[in-house]
């Protein structure tokens, strides 16, 4: 694998695995129109320790706060961060591990990135140009196990290409009341145990050599600095209202992957 190669599938994961835009569709897409071939193995699970790596630096006060909340009386009725997320993303990674269980051997051998993955991009869309109503909650820092766990079907259920994780998690939790940094938080939480859980299938898989060092470590540090700073772009814009942005940018994703399958 060439410097060249590692560098653009490092900024390809790092920017795509948080922004709205459908991580797996890019990869997909980008081997299909600059002849990339699937990364070996043991380079993919590196560019996904990389974003793993970002999501823990930028989550780093707030990991700290759940850590700490382990060695003090808290109320489970608290709405900072604390135990209660522990068990709020044990909840929510539930039904993530059960869908990514079941449908991953089916999306890895079955499915094509073509029109299914412009029907979910499609889909993404919608869902960032959502004009519904949302909640107004009492409490809208505070989340309620059940709606953990319906932000944890939708995320096992971007294990399909095209649907965005972070964009379809964050935009239901704003739907179901949840304050927009919350919300985004709480899907960068989460994130953790799904990557590690695509790690873990990864592993099955057997591990490859790594390429040479300098790719190696250009497309792990690529993946964690454009991950890190793509984290706080989505934060900013959720916070703002803006997150619809990515609205077109997914649409004529959608386009361009149906007219590559037609195309032949």
């Amino acid at each position: 694998m060439s410097l060249l190669q590692s560098i653009l599938l490092g900024l390809i994961q790092g920017a795509t695995e948080f922004l709205p835009v459908s991580s797996s569709g890019h990869l997909l897409l980008a081997q299909r129109l600059f002849g990339l071939r699937d990364p070996e193995l043991a380079f993919d699970l590196l560019l996904h320790l990389g974003t793993l790596a970002a999501v823990v630096f930028f989550l780093r006060s707030e990991i700290v706060s759940i850590v700490s909340s382990l060695f003090r009386r808290e109320s489970w009725s608290s709405s900072s961060w604390g135990r209660r997320d522990i068990w709020l993303t044990i909840v929510a990674s539930i039904p993530t591990g059960i869908i990514g269980v079941v449908f991953h051997e089916t999306v890895e051998t079955g499915l094509t990135f073509g029109g299914v993955g412009a029907r979910y991009l499609i889909l993404t869309t919608l869902l960032l140009m959502s004009s519904l109503q949302f909640r107004h909650k009492e409490d809208p820092d505070r989340m309620e196990a059940w709606e953990a766990a319906a932000i944890g079907v939708i995320q096992g259920l971007a294990v399909f290409p095209g649907l965005s994780r972070s964009g379809s998690t964050i935009i239901l939790a704003l739907l179901l009341g949840i304050a927009p940094r919350r919300a985004a938080k709480f899907s960068f939480l989460i994130s953790l145990p799904a990557i590690l859980g695509g790690a873990l299938f990864t592993l099955k898989k057997g591990v490859s050599h790594l390429p040479a060092v300098v790719p190696s470590v250009a497309g792990f540090l690529v993946a964690l600095v454009v991950g890190y700073l793509s984290l706080l772009l989505v934060e900013r814009l959720v916070v703002q209202g803006r997150f619809q942005r990515f609205a077109p940018y997914t649409a004529s994703l959608a386009a361009l992957c149906f007219y590559l399958q037609y195309r032949g």
